[in-house]
């Protein structure tokens, strides 16, 4: 009885969950992409989709071509300022007399969005548009437009037309006392230019082509950066350039010989007229034949190498002829990178190219100096007609062929990329190698897209093959790329094992496809001669580098290479000279050491001795160069380029200077954030001014969010409820750096603190720090954030499209991700909404400082130095001057803030850093407080990859921390239990409440 009442109960059981399973499925299942999009009242971010799907305009070219679109013949049109539209329907702000123009002409800054021309086309057909333009006082960078014709972006290249600046040296090189040159500072010459609409990168040989129909068209510019001033607008014939062949006969007609000359015209390469980028200078190389030669110290002896390298980038030179005559042009210069890859050059003469084949003149690879006389394909060098009297030479980086293979590199990496992301929605990030996913069946054209990489990578092989004077490297990884991909092809089993390789080979082809841009050249000099006078081609002998090698070498034991610029001995006493120790690179210290040079000293009579000292031997944490300066009591005035945290760990030994001693001192602080001087701050003082800053925002590919239907999250609270569950479900990722540095924000954002308010113990006790610490370590044991993670990287393959960075990660992306163009953003960092209804965001970006040294003789002189240093004007030109030199690689992130905003940072983007600001507060530094981060890392370590409970982790390292700072406050005498809370200064309540 017992067993068949058993057996009764078993089987309603079955029923009932038989029931429950057939309810649920017939419930309509609802993807969780579209179940969490757009909830908790979030609006849709707009993105700008255009520039992820929009044609290549080689693409639209072929199109006009395919359809049988030509030129128009012998149309000008005429476009005046006076017809203009603004976006605001308001005025539109003309102005007469910008740059001694009499005609009015539209003065452009931030604050009007777009400006629209209205066109009535008469003749349908192809187009050129030009417009005159003058560059207005800015940042210093390019000026750029958004180009979109009847409210459509027409091609890719179209969101980013450029009008450069024009820029020269502002004398000759200076030579320092130390027997080396010194590069001259570039000043900006601001002209009316006219320009053809154009791509930006130098690939396309001619300017954009437009198909205009018969009609009314709208040309509209959309503000991308930097004010401008605009005259007319000309819509107009393309310009038809001859061929070389074409232009001899017209020579043979107009009956020119040749210049009966005897001498060859030289002129140096290193004396320019005007360049478009500032980054182009003056450079020292040391080979016996180049001129003038550079023994023994830096003379600025050439122009171009490797800063010349970038597509549009262009130096126009001036010389003069004697008579009437066919000449032609030879140049003593150097091309030595690619790997036997060629390098292309524009080259017009007096604003003209004078026939096609000098639109993408190729210079061919060489590991030696040579002589380059421009010639065809034979060698017969080409003739050039010039008048009595001065003309201009202007060389321009192109791609040439290269730029094809970099287009269709482009285009590769991108359906890489969402190959990738295909295969991770099935696979996830680490696919289960024992598995067969059949992802051939699963993944719709997943061995077709495999084929046209393939294929893809086979054609480019070719291609720079070609061109090349030898294989180069890039070529032979295209093909172990081509292996990678058949193999998969050939056994579809092993695509999921291959993940890693196709992410591997993604990230590849990005940084190759950058490497290849690269068009360096390096010029000496110029010669202009007869066509029948011989040009002999200069090249060193082993002898002669031998001997100039020897005699560097003996040089090098008397010179001093640690200095930067003009050495001074304190000769008078009333001449104080300050030893500056700098921690960057020797271009860092060679700027500011000019600038001082130049500014500081003739306005104060301070001199500098500046020295350059590796990376990390200025901070503490262990023995270094800065350490033992100061334990041998040879300690520098001022020290630069400090890690934040190291100034407090010198203030406690009694190593540096409190700051906040000088009177001034609370009208220096208003340049900086509040939250940066945090960590400077120590027993009532202030021991450093910070120079740098980061900053934590969110990074985002639009594509991708826009792909999956998403909205950027405000909060942490909408990333967990509507965005993880989508990229989860799609076998993506968020990303969130790891480190103690990470429950920096979850701490102040809750409301809580590291230490007490007198720094004696950890404040983690608190109930925001144990909420703050559980979900902090829930991202990763809740939520599946990876514990380690490329974010670079991952974000460039999709696998990661949403994550938080730094300045870093927004460099990177700026200057080494070229195919993601357009296709990411940044927004502010996540936050928890407040009871008010506000968003708090607090996170931190730990600055370098600045500090003196308490062995100073000078103290008050190195204050001047550093109240000069920190200075709005300084810091805003030695950004520019630093960008200038190496580009937005080495963008300046200045905790000035004004300084900041006058840098060339996108509109969109500085907005975003600037409304971040709002919320920066820096972690404290304490005695003893270097362990509080080991501490929280292993309590992280126990919960995440210990898996024990956050309580009793976070209790331990309070303990663990409470036990050192213990331990440090007896070993310098402070005793916690005679503590008290101490009031701050009125100086430090003033530094402490500003910007609240």
């Amino acid at each position: 009885m017992k067993r068949s009442s058993k057996h009764i109960c078993t089987l309603l059981v079955l029923i009932f969950l038989i029931l429950i399973h057939t309810s649920a499925s017939t419930a309509p299942i609802i993807p969780l992409k579209d179940k969490y999009k757009n909830q908790a009242g979030q609006k849709t971010v707009e993105f700008d989709q255009g520039q992820a799907s929009e044609p290549y305009y080689s693409s639209v070219f072929s199109k006009y071509q395919e359809k049988g679109y030509k030129p128009v013949e012998d149309m000008v049109i005429t476009l005046k300022p006076d017809k203009i539209t603004a976006s605001d329907k308001g005025d539109v702000p003309l102005s007469s007399g910008i740059g001694n123009k009499a005609d009015p002409v539209l003065v452009w800054n931030e604050d009007c969005d777009w400006f629209e021309w209205t066109v009535n086309i008469p003749q349908e057909g192809l187009y050129e548009i030009l417009l005159e333009y003058y560059p207005l006082q800015g940042t210093g960078s390019t000026i750029q437009r958004e180009l979109s014709i009847d409210g459509r972006i027409p091609f890719m290249e179209a969101h980013n037309v450029i009008f450069p600046r024009m820029w020269r040296d502002e004398g000759e090189p200076k030579v320092n006392n130390i027997g080396d040159e010194v590069r001259p500072r570039q000043i900006e010459v601001p002209s009316w230019q006219t320009v053809a609409f154009s791509d930006n990168q130098g690939v396309y040989a001619d300017p954009f082509q437009f198909y205009l129909s018969k009609g009314k068209h709208t040309v509209r510019l959309k503000y991308v950066n930097e004010p401008v001033a605009f005259g007319n607008m000309i819509i107009k014939t393309p310009d038809i350039i001859p061929s070389y062949e074409d232009l001899l006969e017209q020579y043979k007609q107009n009956d020119y010989s040749y210049a009966e000359t005897r001498t060859g015209i030289i002129f140096e390469a290193e004396d320019t007229l005007v360049k478009t980028d500032p980054t182009i200078r003056q450079e020292s190389n040391g080979d016996p034949m180049v001129q003038p030669i550079a023994l023994g110290n830096i003379k600025l002896n050439v122009i171009g190498d490797w800063r010349w390298r970038k597509g549009n980038q262009a130096i126009t030179w001036e010389f003069n002829v004697p008579e009437n005559g066919l000449y032609k042009i030879g140049m003593h210069v150097g091309q030595w990178w690619g790997d036997g890859l060629p390098v292309y050059r524009r080259i017009a003469i007096d604003g003209k190219v004078p026939f096609s084949e000098m639109k993408e003149y190729s210079f061919e690879y060489d590991r030696n100096w040579r002589t380059e006389t421009l010639s065809d394909s034979s060698g017969q060098p080409y003739m050039f007609y010039l008048q009595k009297g001065k003309h201009q030479l202007t060389m321009t980086v192109k791609l040439g062929e290269i730029g094809e293979v970099v287009h269709n590199l482009m285009d590769d990496a991108l359906l890489l990329s969402r190959v990738i992301r295909q295969i991770i929605m099935i696979t996830g990030s680490e696919p289960d190698p024992n598995f067969q996913y059949e992802l051939d069946k699963d993944v719709p054209d997943l061995l077709d897209n495999l084929k046209l990489l393939s294929n893809s990578m086979k054609k480019q092989v070719d291609a720079l093959t070609a061109i090349s004077v030898k294989r180069p490297s890039v070529a032979n990884n295209f093909l172990m790329i081509k292996d990678q991909l058949d193999k998969m092809i050939r056994r579809p089993d092993s695509i999921a094992k291959g993940l890693n390789d196709l992410i591997n080979a993604q990230s590849s082809i990005g940084s190759w496809m950058r490497d290849i841009q690269n068009q360096p050249l390096v010029i000496d000099y110029f010669t202009v001669a007869s066509p029948d006078k011989q040009l002999s081609n200069v090249r060193s002998t082993i002898l002669q580098k031998a001997d100039v090698t020897w005699y560097n070498f003996v040089r090098s034991f008397s010179k001093d290479y640690d200095s930067v610029g003009s050495v001074y001995t304190q000769e008078r006493k009333q001449n104080t000279t300050l030893k500056v120790w700098v921690s960057r690179g020797k271009e860092w210290a060679e700027i500011i050491k000019e600038m001082a040079d130049e500014d500081f000293t003739p306005k104060t009579g301070i001199r500098i001795n500046m020295n350059v000292m590796p990376a990390g031997q200025l901070n503490t944490g262990g023995v270094n160069a800065l350490l033992l300066a100061i334990s041998s009591g040879k300690a520098p005035d001022v020290a630069c380029g400090v890690d934040g945290a190291s100034p407090v760990e010198y203030a406690i030994r009694d190593a540096t200077v409190d700051l906040s001693q000088f009177e001034d001192f609370p009208r220096i602080t208003k340049r900086f954030l509040s939250g940066a001087m945090v960590p400077f701050q120590y027993m009532g003082g202030i021991y450093a001014l910070p120079e740098t800053m980061d900053f934590n925002v969110l990074f985002y590919r639009k594509d991708i969010m826009n792909e999956l239907g998403l909205s950027i999250p405000n909060t942490w609270e909408e990333l967990y409820k509507n965005v993880l569950p989508v990229l989860l479900q799609n076998g993506m990722e968020f990303f969130y750096p790891l480190g103690p540095g990470g429950l920096l924000p979850f701490l102040y954002q809750q409301g809580g603190s590291f230490y007490n308010a007198d720094g004696t113990k950890s404040a983690l006790d608190s109930p925001e720090a144990y909420k703050a610490f559980k979900e902090w370590t829930e991202l990763y044991t809740n939520y599946k954030v990876p514990v380690q993670a490329d974010f670079f990287n991952r974000m460039r393959t999709g696998e990661i499209p949403i994550g938080v960075g730094g300045y870093n990660q927004y460099v990177l992306l700026s200057t080494a991700a070229p195919e993601l163009f357009g296709r990411w953003g940044i927004a502010p960092m996540l936050g928890h909404q407040k009871g008010d209804g506000t968003v708090n965001r607090t996170a931190g970006g730990m600055p370098q400082a600045a500090i003196i040294l308490k062995q100073s003789e000078y103290p008050k002189e190195a204050w001047e130095f550093l109240k000069w240093w920190t200075s709005d004007d300084v810091q805003m030109r030695f950004g520019r001057e630093l960008e200038a030199l190496l580009g937005v690689e080495a963008r300046w992130n200045t905790a000035n803030t004004a300084a900041f905003k006058g840098l060339p940072w996108p509109k969109e983007d500085i907005q975003v850093i600037t409304q971040q600001w709002n919320w920066y507060k820096e972690q404290p530094v304490v005695l003893g407080g270097y362990f509080t981060s080991r501490h929280i890392n292993n309590a992280w370590n126990r919960v995440v990859l210990g898996e024990m409970d956050v309580r009793d982790s976070l209790e331990q390292a309070i303990k663990d921390i409470n036990k050192e700072l213990n331990a440090k406050q007896e070993e310098f005498g402070v005793k916690t239990t005679q503590r008290t809370l101490q009031t701050p200064s009125k100086q430090e309540q003033e530094v402490l409440s500003y910007g609240r």
